[in-house]
């Protein structure tokens, strides 16, 4: 179809964890990874922070998807010490980090924001090692409404890449009583009041429901252990 963009989307591989099956994925979408303008990767790619197992993600990705751009935002298994480790190995990665990207084409103008994204209640990890948790989550959902208002009315179509869940609807399939610990409530208020087109993100493993529509806003878990697939977005 004519100007139609074909993403890629996908998070929590863990390599190298879940590694051959995100081979196995990509493989099963060999024509749209050939038509793919970019790859999005929502956190998570790694286990542990290890930042030499991003290397066979990397490779398998511009092997399958050899014209697309890899854009990623970090996970929480990509550790906030080592973002810069990530960065300067993998500089050929857009890495975003409450920043976006623009993308033009003939028929849109396409604006992708990455960020970890926040939680409702911290860990109890990040609450003894990250003493000012609380602010930073409160920082970047303000930075998210902030930046995706503008763009929007600046005319972009908006796609947000984060890696927390940015709603409780698509955590079915996840014990309630761990919801606070993997979403945020407070980040979709943001979402609602700036209003992006598509929001997609990653963490929910055991998710049953995968995209949900609020406000009109599409919200998509691409987790892979939850989907066992990678996901198709064509805009």
């Amino acid at each position: 179809m004519g100007g139609e963009v074909v993403l890629i989307a996908v998070s929590d591989v863990h390599s190298p964890r879940f590694l051959m099956h995100y081979m196995s994925a990509l493989s099963k979408h060999k024509e749209e990874c050939d038509r793919a303008t970019a790859v999005l990767w929502a956190g998570d790619m790694v286990d542990k922070g290890r930042v030499d197992a991003l290397a066979p993600v990397v490779r398998i990705t511009k092997s399958m998807c050899r014209n697309a751009r890899i854009i990623a935002s970090f996970g929480n298994e990509e550790y906030f010490d080592r973002e810069h480790m990530f960065m300067t190995r993998y500089n050929d990665i857009i890495w975003l980090e409450d920043r976006h990207l623009t993308i033009e084409t003939p028929s849109k103008r396409i604006a992708i924001y990455g960020t970890r994204g926040a939680l409702d209640e911290p860990t109890s990890w990040q609450k003894k090692h990250i003493p000012s948790i609380r602010l930073i989550y409160k920082n970047k959902i303000k930075k998210l409404e902030e930046n995706v208002s503008k763009l929007k009315r600046e005319g972009y179509f908006v796609i947000v890449l984060m890696h927390y869940a940015p709603t409780y609807s698509t955590l079915e399939g996840e014990d309630r009583g761990i919801w606070k610990f993997i979403g945020s409530k407070q980040m979709e208020d943001a979402i609602k009041r700036s209003r992006p087109d598509i929001v997609i993100h990653g963490h929910a493993h055991n998710s049953v429901r995968y995209e949900v529509k609020i406000d009109g806003i599409r919200i998509i878990n691409v987790a892979l252990p939850a989907r066992r697939d990678v996901t198709v977005i064509k805009v």
